[in-house]
């Protein structure tokens, strides 16, 4: 019997459209990608004992929501990387710390993370990636046969550390599983990756984290002030947590 080999997609900035939505609801797993700092919030937060991760596009949802729960999820989030006013969290690794959301539930609110989740929901199975669970995400595509990579992006503009990120799960799916590219945008993702990296076996973090500094979400950070967050966020492979999709409306991960 001849092997299907994995057949790998990306979108370099989700937007959307019936035709998108309807070849996303053809994908086995779609792996949303949000480097700064979306995904890597919530990796954190799986890593640290939170018990779910509600998300939800619009602030005014994630308030409704928390008044239908009891005991009150702590209410996360952010608008142009500043934390939302009345809410417990913002939008930085950082605030995740074990004492703080342990055995809690959250509603998390962003500013581009969390569309692209909304995107990505069609899709059989939806995880949540990083640089910090990089190598943990390709060990769950193990067996898939149809992967989608979906870049969150910024502001509605398509943000390289995003694409790095999706570059660096192709190449490490085209290692492990001699994944097939099924569209010029993982090609393209391919060979951003490999431009800033060709030795991927070894990636310094150090390194990374200038990489970031250079990206669009980067300069955002700095200017915002979060500039100890771009190190945070490129502590690739400290996380060995994936979080992934359990329920599908609202999008709720543990």
């Amino acid at each position: 019997m001849t092997e299907i080999k994995m057949q790998l997609s990306t979108t370099l900035l989700p937007r959307h459209d019936q035709a998108v939505s309807d070849r996303l609801g053809e994908k086995d797993v779609a792996v949303v990608i949000d480097v700064l700092r979306a995904t890597s919030v919530m990796c954190t937060a799986v890593q640290h004992g939170a018990n779910a991760i509600i998300t939800c596009r619009e602030v005014r949802q994630v308030r409704a929501l928390a008044s239908q729960h009891s005991p009150t999820p702590l209410l996360c989030g952010e608008r142009g990387c500043k934390p939302i006013s009345g809410f417990d969290l913002g939008n930085s690794p950082a605030e995740y710390t074990p004492d703080r959301v342990a055995d809690q539930s959250l509603i998390l609110t962003t500013t581009n993370g969390t569309r692209a989740i909304e995107f990505a929901e069609r899709a059989g199975e939806v995880l949540a990636g990083s640089f910090l669970n990089l190598s943990a995400v390709g060990d769950r595509l193990s067996g898939h046969q149809s992967v989608h990579l979906v870049c969150a992006g910024t502001d509605g503009e398509l943000t390289i550390e995003d694409v790095l990120f999706a570059g660096a799960l192709v190449s490490l799916c085209e290692t492990r599983y001699n994944a097939q590219l099924a569209d010029d945008a993982s090609v393209l993702a391919r060979q951003v990756w490999a431009s800033w990296f060709p030795s991927p076996a070894c990636v310094d973090p150090l390194r990374l984290t200038e990489c970031l500094r250079e990206t669009q979400g980067g300069k955002n950070l700095l200017h915002a002030g979060y500039a100890d967050d771009l190190t945070r966020c490129a502590r690739i492979d400290s996380v060995p947590s994936v979080p992934t999709r359990v329920a599908r409306s609202p999008a709720t991960f543990q």
